[in-house]
């Protein structure tokens, strides 16, 4: 029997899905010439920046300590990664695969608001592996990728 997460290691994994976040942003900003669209995906960038900066301190506020859990890691590994595939968390050396087949603005729009759709189903499974009193933890986290779900949709009506 393993442990069930605290709110310390859900955050820890949600500064890992920013960092894969301005990976791709990052990626993006390079890959369009653009200056606007340049300039979109440094924002997205640093919104993942300020994403990581705000779960670090919350980080910086929680306790460490495990519960018990029925799941070990490797079944929780396996479960996850099959809800939200290579997307979230993108195997050593292949993150280059999220960005393929994007060949314009409207493609990668597409595939931001995808991966943080990816993140939401991510952390909403997470809330059930982790105790009770850190759901708020996790709560807070997925409210912070709605506020960027709602961003990239603003930003798809703005490039029709």
């Amino acid at each position: 029997m393993t442990t069930k997460y605290a709110g310390s290691e859900v955050l820890r994994m949600a500064i890992e899905i920013e960092k894969t976040g301005k990976r791709f942003y990052d990626g993006m900003a390079e890959r369009f010439k653009d200056g606007d669209v340049q300039k979109l995906f440094r924002f997205l960038s640093q919104e993942e920046v300020r994403h990581e900066s705000l779960f670090t301190s919350m980080l910086e506020a929680v306790e460490t300590a495990p519960e018990k859990s029925v799941f070990d890691d490797h079944e929780l590994a396996l479960y996850f990664r099959s809800i939200v595939g290579d997307s979230v968390f993108p195997a050593a050396g292949k993150e280059k695969n999220v960005s393929e087949g994007i060949g314009d603005i409207h493609d990668a729009l597409k595939k931001a608001l995808d991966l943080e759709k990816d993140a939401i189903l991510f952390f909403h499974e997470m809330k059930y592996h982790t105790r009770e009193k850190d759901h708020a933890t996790v709560e807070e986290i997925i409210e912070e990728e709605r506020r960027h779900i709602a961003l990239i949709v603003d930003l798809q009506q703005a490039y029709r």
